[in-house]
């Protein structure tokens, strides 16, 4: 008999999400806008409290859709567990209303964990999803906040800790608040 696992369930839901917000990427309303290609840099203003700091560089294309990417370092504590993860954020956003938008991240990460447990790190690679609704607010000229509220969950995780699945909280709410400048 055929089992699904947690971890196929999690693949299965991130790429849905990523594979949806993606085919609208040839629907016909997104391709017209008549807007001009723009890049941005932002960083998060909400991330630092729980010690992960990030950089977003975007791409709009000129439509409905913007890529983004960028580096992150994780140094957090949950529990029993000290994260280091080395990331690279892989993101998309769908404008489904002038500046409203839906959002998925994939955060692919080298984190070599340090368990209190047993005095160890313990190197691996980790997946962390994240899928988001906000909106972007221009502040000043090229100056922009944007709240973007989701939900977070881990999709792989190779070498766990002792006790990583009592430590660490997977799906979280994650109150993301960008502030950036349009390049």
């Amino acid at each position: 008999m055929f089992r699904i696992s947690q971890i196929q369930i999690k693949f299965f839901i991130t790429f849905t999400v990523l594979g949806l917000l993606m085919a609208v990427h040839v629907s016909a309303q997104a391709q017209d806008t008549g807007n001009k290609p723009e890049w941005s840099a932002a960083t998060s203003l909400t991330y630092p409290i729980a010690r992960i700091y990030q950089v977003h560089i975007s791409y709009n294309p000129g439509g409905n859709h913007e890529y983004f990417f960028g580096p992150a370092y994780q140094n957090f504590t949950s529990g029993s567990i000290t994260s280091h993860a080395f990331t690279f954020i892989l993101g998309y956003r769908y404008y489904v209303w002038k500046k409203l938008h839906l959002e998925a991240e994939l955060w692919p990460a080298y984190n070599p964990m340090y368990s209190a447990v047993t005095e160890l790190r313990y190197r691996g690679m980790e997946i962390w999803g994240e899928v988001k609704i906000g909106y972007k607010v221009t502040l000043y000229r090229n100056l922009f906040i944007q709240p973007a509220p989701g939900i977070g969950f881990g999709v792989l995780r190779t070498n766990k800790p002792p006790g990583f699945s009592d430590d660490i909280n997977s799906p979280i709410f994650v109150p993301q608040v960008i502030i950036g400048l349009k390049l």
